[in-house]
């Protein structure tokens, strides 16, 4: 696959210094002077706090070096990338747009971290503009830095022994390489009770109904945060009989792959109103179209 490739000003607060002064108040001519009071003559300014300096980020890495990165695709396993068991994504309800064919991305927001893969602003196989949610940030220069989701795996079940990996992959990016804009909407599938909605910041939902979800063996993500990673038609998926498929950034914490690819998890049309998926959400036809109504980068959080 063909891979696409601050200044921290410190606010320093003006200071009025007000010197002590005897003020002296002229009475009428059978009045004593007015002595100055002890007040006045002991006033001291009153320092003004500077603000902090804002921490560094990372230098923006050069083309070259951002070649011989690793991208970080859906069919992509890249070890160095963030999951659960490391970071703990929080709903801010925001997106983040790649502004440069590549982006860096880290496993730490320190200045000193070094890129351990790249984010593309394409999605891979369908061509289409990417987007990320975000779901933290570390300020600094610049903006800082941002906790993105991923569409690639760090492990693949069965990697070391072990028959589960995680669903879901974040990582460190720059917030001067993305444009970053607010949301009102996130997805939240209920793995519980098979319900799939579209709710908003201040937890009214929209639209809501019940899915058909994968099976103990072949389960849906559970307790990961993702992101709609792409929204689009493909008329070679028999089954979802010209309706949009939502392609999320998750994959199947038990299967290594599935129909070609690394297992990936898509909310779906399926003609069937009975039985289980193989970690998919089924879906009716009109949540499909409410669903991809959506912005790209729109988080998602399967509990």
């Amino acid at each position: 696959m063909r891979r696409r490739t601050g200044i921290a000003a410190t606010v320093v607060g003006a200071l009025l210094v007000a010197a002590g002064a005897v003020v002296v108040v002229t009475a009428r001519s059978d009045a004593p002077a007015v002595a100055p009071t002890r007040a006045a003559a002991t006033a001291r300014p009153t320092p003004t706090p500077t603000a902090e300096p804002l921490a560094a980020v990372p230098a923006a890495p050069t083309a070259a070096e951002l070649a011989a990165l690793p991208l970080a695709f859906h069919d992509a396993v890249v070890p160095r990338l963030l999951d659960g068991s490391t970071v703990t994504p929080e709903d801010t309800f925001r997106i983040a747009t790649p502004r440069h064919d590549l982006v860096a991305l880290y496993a730490s927001p320190s200045s000193r971290a070094r890129p351990v893969a790249t984010l593309s602003h394409r999605v891979s196989t369908i061509d289409l503009p990417a987007a990320t949610a975000v779901w933290g940030r570390s300020p600094g220069v610049d903006g800082g830095m941002l906790l993105v989701s991923t569409p690639a795996r760090n492990r693949t079940p069965g990697d070391g022994g072990t028959a589960e990996a995680p669903s879901a992959t974040f990582a460190w990016a720059r917030a001067a390489d993305f444009t970053v804009r607010p949301t009102d909407r996130m997805i939240r599938v209920d793995v519980a009770t098979s319900e799939v909605s579209v709710v908003t910041r201040d937890g009214s939902v929209t639209a809501s109904e019940a899915a058909r979800l994968g099976t103990p063996e072949d389960p849906t993500p559970i307790d990961t945060a993702t992101y709609v990673e792409a929204a689009y038609v493909d008329t070679r998926v028999a089954y979802t009989q010209g309706n949009p498929i939502i392609l999320t950034g998750a994959h199947s914490s038990r299967i290594p792959s599935y129909g070609g690819n690394a297992a990936l998890t898509a909310l779906h049309y399926y003609p069937d109103p009975t039985g289980s998926s193989h970690g998919c959400v089924r879906v009716s036809a009109e949540m499909t179209r409410t669903l991809a109504a959506l912005p790209v980068g729109t988080p998602i959080r399967f509990s």
